[in-house]
């Protein structure tokens, strides 16, 4: 897929001179093998989170508030996204032409997301397939990344010559070379807050449609009637996605049913309380519109570090400020976490009920963007400086070839092949092996 997914041909490369007299010889062009085994990291931890969250809830998604292990995976994809937006479209002339290659991958982006996490693969382990329109699940992560790339990708193009090719002396020179980016981004971020705190949420009801469900057909309602509120069921996330999706066309099994307030054996999944809030029964879309106009944050930020490199021109002999990449990624981690909270029913600096990949806020952008740039540094640093390549193969392979890992991820195939194989009883499989280890 676009950016996760790159054509080897053009797609985070980079132009090195060969010598002090480079210009007068033709240059020679370097794949940042990093990002592509970054993109195989966070394609991996896709997958796991995905197979093992649920028996394993301190690596799957927050319920609501908080920051695990999943929650990382969307911001690094956002993030790597951004990186190489810059590294591709360097090579790439004309705008035109530009325009043209983002807007066909932003296409491609779509057609998958939608087949794949729109409803039509509802249960590939019993073959069965096909969906209903009426209940068709419109957003998603490939969605989400859809919309990142498009914006971020068309700022870049049309951005260009608004700034100069050379960069001045300094450590923040980066960021004045290109502070129309960043003035994007501060709109973003505006816009976001502003709909976020000041969107009025009235009193709504919904109808269950999950058939696995004790309660399905039921309708239940929910008390709201305020604004800027930041919990589950009265945040201005979820009222934009309702208005303009539809509930039924939203996420049925959204990770806040694992709440405290839900059921008795939070953070696992299971039966809801006899009290539950009736928000516990909701569905909640976590690639919403809303938030993923927060997450295009995250691939501005990416775009920045792509910058970073395009500049440095660094090769792995490794002669430039290498590290202005770590420093700044401090910056976003640090920015993130101690700066004032967003969450209006919390006081004191940035804590845990501020990041909340759900909504996306923007403390939850800052950490997961800063920790983004971290883990790139360090496998820049073993991987293309030092020159430890043969230990990241496997991951390389998955980063090279991402939209087929997370085509058979999304269908399944890992997980099954992975189960398939037991000994004397179906049930001695790998999987039950480790659950009944984490049992013990």
């Amino acid at each position: 897929m676009a950016e996760i997914k790159v054509d080897p041909v053009d797609n985070h490369t980079m132009v090195i001179p060969e010598t002090e007299n480079s210009a007068q010889k033709p240059h020679r062009t370097l794949r940042v093998a990093s990002l592509d085994i970054f993109r195989g990291l966070t394609v991996a931890l896709m997958i796991l989170v995905d197979d093992a969250g649920g028996e394993w809830p301190m690596i799957g998604h927050a319920p609501w508030h908080g920051c695990n292990l999943a929650d990382f995976v969307m911001p690094f994809f956002l993030f790597i996204v951004g990186m190489a937006i810059p590294l591709a479209l360097k090579r790439i002339p004309s705008k035109g032409k530009a325009v043209e290659k983002v807007v066909f991958r932003t296409l491609k982006l779509l057609f998958w997301g939608l087949l794949l996490q729109g409803g039509f693969s509802h249960a590939p382990d019993k073959l069965t397939y096909g969906v209903d329109m009426q209940m068709i699940r419109f957003c998603g992560i490939l969605q989400r990344i859809a919309f990142a790339y498009l914006v971020v990708a068309l700022a870049e193009i049309f951005l260009k010559d608004a700034q100069s090719n050379d960069i001045a002396a300094g450590y923040c020179s980066v960021f004045r070379l290109y502070c129309w980016h960043w003035l994007l981004g501060a709109c973003i971020l505006i816009l976001y807050l502003a709909m976020l705190y000041g969107i009025y949420v009235p009193d709504w009801q919904f109808a269950v449609h999950d058939k696995e469900s004790a309660d399905y057909g039921r309708v239940f309602t929910v008390d709201c009637n305020v604004r800027g509120k930041l919990n589950p069921p009265c945040n201005a996330v979820g009222y934009i996605d309702r208005e303009i999706l539809g509930i039924n066309h939203i996420y049925l099994k959204p990770a806040w049913r694992r709440a405290k307030a839900c059921t008795e054996n939070s953070p696992y999944e299971g039966p809801f309380k006899n009290d539950a809030p009736s928000w516990c029964h909701a569905p909640f879309e976590p690639e919403g519109i809303l938030s993923s106009i927060s997450a295009v944050l995250s691939t501005i930020i990416g775009v920045h570090f792509g910058h970073v490199l395009v500049h440095l021109k660094v090769s792995v002999s490794m002669h430039g400020p290498w590290f202005s990449i770590p420093g700044s990624s401090m910056k976003f981690f640090i920015a993130g976490s101690f700066r004032k909270t967003e969450a209006m029913d919390h006081d004191g600096i940035c804590s845990p009920h501020s990041r909340n990949s759900s909504a996306f806020y923007s403390c939850y952008v800052c950490v997961t963007s800063g920790a983004a740039a971290l883990v790139f540094s360090a496998i820049y640093i073993l991987v293309d400086i030092w020159g430890l390549k043969y230990m990241f193969v496997p991951l390389k392979w998955i980063g090279m070839n991402a939209m087929l890992v997370y085509v058979m991820a999304a269908e399944g195939i890992f997980a099954g092949f992975i189960n398939g194989w037991y000994y004397e009883d179906p049930h001695n499989t790998l999987v039950g092996f480790s659950l009944e280890l984490n049992r013990l």
